[in-house]
This record gives C-alpha cells, structure tokens and sequence, in this order.
C-alpha cells in the first residue's frame, strides 16, 4: 500500500548557455526513484517538455507533497517554471475569492519542498557582509514561497545545492536530496 502521492515538477530550463538541465533532471529523477523505492506514488512534470493543464490540475488534486526541483536563474525560478505555475494556478481549482487577500488557497492539507541549484556558492548566504546581505537561500526565494502558500500549501524545509557549475557532485548532491526527503517525509 502506498504512503502518500508526491509530484515531482522538474522546473528545468533547457534554453540558456550551457546548463541544458542535466543536474536537475538527475536530482528529479533520484527523487522519483528514491521515493518509489520507499513506496510513495509518484508523479513527474518536466515543464520544459509541456504539458497539459488539466492533467496537471488532477496529478495535484491527487499529491500530498509537492517537490520543486529547479535551477536558480538571476534570483528566481526559471522562465518555464513561472509560466507553469501562470497557468496551472487555476481560480477555483488552486484559490478562491475571499474577503481577506492570500487566504483564499484550496490546498491546504497539502504540504511542498523546494530543492534548487545554484552557482552561488553555499558561503555566500546567511553571512551579513556577503553578496546575499545575510539572507538564507529561502529568504532570496521568498516570492516562490509566497505563492505556494497563496495557494494554501504547507512548506518543508528546502534544500539546495551550490557552486554546481564551477563544482559539481552530482552523486553528493542525490545522497544529500534522498537524506533530505526521509527526514521532510518521515521515511
């Protein structure tokens, strides 16, 4: 019997420089191997290849946990995750109109994790002389969070990975992702 439903949106984008997605891709893929191996359900998006908005409404409807895996891009998400969320976010499906401003979301009940990757490296946060000003790497991401919870969800922490241009890990990186989820999802 399974645990619980997880949907993993592999935010990736494949249009910039060099970075093609790679990284991304194998940390999602870890994930959905890791958690299909602890007897989750698990379902994918790859955003940058497409996908349909009412088979993404209905792959939320039925997750319990959302993770985000994405690449950071000047501070944010990158272009295809932004535009997923424009129009997947569906009024009546993901929020409502309510008297008081960002209470309206209707999936509470529903919990997320975001996990990025970054050029930045790991030092430049949460140190007050640095680039970031002593901001946290979810403090830079504040507005990715405000949406979620727009939309009622409940955040885990986030995990990120740093300096994945100049030196990668790749295998590091999904020992420290699957780590990560058995303590966010009680595994």
């Amino acid at each position: 019997m399974s645990k619980q439903t997880v949907l993993i949106i592999n935010g990736r984008d494949t249009r910039y420089g060099s970075a093609k997605g790679a990284l991304n891709t194998f940390l999602a893929d870890t994930a959905a191997s890791h958690l299909k191996e602890e007897g989750f359900t698990v379902e994918t998006t790859r955003v940058a290849d497409g996908y349909e908005i009412a088979e993404e409404a209905r792959k939320w409807q039925q997750a319990d946990v959302v993770l985000f895996q994405f690449p950071i891009y000047w501070f944010a998400a990158p272009a295809v995750l932004k535009r997923y969320i424009e129009e997947v976010y569906q009024h009546d499906t993901f929020y409502s109109s309510v008297p008081e401003y960002g209470r309206g979301g209707l999936l509470h009940r529903k919990r997320y994790l975001v996990s990025t990757t970054w050029n930045a490296p790991k030092d430049v946060f949460a140190d007050p002389s640095s680039f970031f000003n002593g901001r946290s790497v979810d403090d830079v991401l504040a507005d990715f969070h405000f949406t979620q919870a727009f939309v009622g969800l409940t955040r885990l922490p986030s995990i990120s990975f740093h300096d994945v241009i100049k030196h990668p890990d790749a295998a590091t990186y999904a020992e420290q992702l699957k780590t990560h989820l058995n303590k966010a999802l009680n595994i």
